[in-house]
C-alpha cells in the first residue's frame, strides 16, 4: 500500500498491484512508473478514482501522479 507523498517505480516482469492510500486527505499525492513488463493495477482502497469505483490499470512504460480530491471524485490524475 502506498502511502501519501509517495513515489513508486515499479519494474521486473510480475504482475503488480499498487494499493493507494485508504483514508486521504484533499491534496495528497502518489506517482507512479511503470518500467516493468506489464500492466500494474491501482487499486483504489475503497475510495473513487476519477470518481469511478473501479480500479485502475497503468501500461508499461506509462506515468501517473495521482492526486486527492474528495470523497465524490476521490484520486485524480494530473
Amino acid at each position: 500500500t502506498a502511502e501519501a507523498g509517495d513515489q513508486v517505480i515499479v519494474k521486473g516482469s510480475s504482475a503488480v498491484t499498487i494499493t493507494l492510500p485508504a483514508s486521504p486527505s484533499a491534496g495528497k499525492f502518489v506517482k507512479i512508473k511503470n518500467i516493468s513488463s506489464q500492466a500494474v493495477t491501482i487499486g483504489r482502497n475503497g475510495n473513487n478514482i476519477e470518481s469511478s469505483s473501479q480500479d485502475g490499470t497503468l501500461a508499461v512504460g506509462r506515468f501517473v501522479e495521482l492526486v486527492y480530491v474528495d470523497a465524490t471524485i476521490g484520486w485524480v490524475e494530473i
